[in-house]
């Protein structure tokens, strides 16, 4: 092994003759540095942590127990392996320095096969450790990668339905990211948004209409206002919609946290802050706060938008509705939160209008 790439060992003892003895035993293997005190130690290991320490408990100024106590408290080397030196009858000092976080001992005199050994097994444990923390984050890359498939193939079940459906998608999509990084530096306090809780919201925006590949065609496709009837129907798509997951979820378990995050947004978009919305008339702050941002979405789009009911409202009118039903319709506080940003949906919306099919599912966010 090149000695750039071999381990780090540092030795802590304030006698020079076991300084020595130490770096002679473990240098063919290992890159040995040498410290005659704790306070010394410490100064190395701020400019480069080591791999392993062979530590002396009994020495002036900063003793063994000291230096334990400062290696734990950083968080940058709790996990570097702690071997202490130890005399033959010293068992209270091991049990104390156990106690703080060491993980081996070596009994005095020194023995050079001990040492070898006992220092090779605990980088073995290193080497391993560092193995299965790389399979993790492995693992966890590709479940992240999986995660977006899944919400993109289920976002495109909606997309090619219709064309108006799948640039909805992509604009609302990112009113939402807008919305909830506002929320992540506003730091309200009833609305505090942890970095995987933001990133679901975001990434499950776009499934908030998947029920409406449940809706028929001549309902879903009509070129006029719909009868009370026909919105009935148009109205179950929130329940359709977590049909579509329900199954998906329970076979996911607790890793499905994305998939439970979707289903708040599919269930809760069309419900409203004073309980009048549906399908069931939750109100307040019992509507998940998911739900309530991905409404603001919702709506702004639906009123810029041309429908075959109505032309398209300016951002100015449609700003001026979402206000109006700030406390009725919508979260008052969040709303009055997001004002600012708001501003820039405008922006996004001449960005990302209506296109053909085709040439926009693949830029769907």
């Amino acid at each position: 092994m090149r000695e750039a790439d071999r381990p780090t060992v540092i030795v802590v003892d304030d006698e020079a003759t076991n300084l020595s003895f130490l770096k002679e035993i473990l240098q063919d293997e290992y890159n040995v540095r040498l410290s005659p005190s704790g306070e010394r130690a410490i100064v190395f290991m701020e400019k480069s942590a080591p791999d392993l320490i062979l530590l002396d408990i009994e020495m002036p100024g900063m003793n063994g127990y000291d230096v334990i106590r400062a290696v734990k408290k950083n968080p940058l080397w709790q996990d570097i392996p702690i071997l202490i030196l130890t005399g033959q009858d010293d068992r209270d000092g091991e049990e104390i320095a156990f106690g703080l976080g060491a993980v081996d001992y070596i009994r005095k005199p020194i023995s050079a096969g001990v040492v070898k050994a006992r220092v090779r097994l605990h980088m073995e444990l290193i080497m391993h450790r560092r193995n299965l923390e790389s399979i993790v984050v492995q693992r966890t890359e590709q479940l992240s990668k999986l995660k977006d498939s899944i919400l993109s193939i289920l976002a495109n079940m909606t997309s090619f339905r219709d064309n108006e459906t799948g640039a909805h998608i992509k604009r609302t999509t990112i009113y939402v990211q807008v919305l909830i990084e506002n929320l992540i530096k506003k730091r309200h306090p009833r609305y505090i948004v942890d970095p995987l809780y933001a990133d679901s919201v975001i990434k499950s925006a776009k499934l908030h209409d998947i029920g409406k590949v449940a809706i028929p065609d001549s309902i879903l496709f009509k070129p006029a206002k719909l009868t009370v009837e026909e919105f009935e129907v148009i109205k179950k798509h929130t329940v359709y919609g977590t049909f579509i997951l329900d199954s998906a979820i329970d076979e996911l378990g607790e890793t499905s946290f994305f998939l439970n995050v979707a289903r708040e947004i599919i269930i809760g978009h069309h419900e409203k802050w004073n309980g009048c919305g549906y399908p069931y008339g939750i109100k307040g702050e019992n509507i998940p706060l998911s739900a309530r941002v991905m409404a603001i979405a919702d709506v702004y789009d639906a009123l810029i938008s041309e429908r075959p009911y109505k032309k398209p409202f300016t951002h100015e009118v449609s700003m001026n509705i979402i206000l109006k039903d700030a406390g009725t319709h919508f979260d008052p506080t969040l709303v009055e939160l997001s004002l600012d940003v708001m501003e820039g949906f405008q922006n996004i919306a001449q960005m990302h209008k209506d296109d053909h099919l085709f040439s926009m599912v693949e830029g769907i966010y």
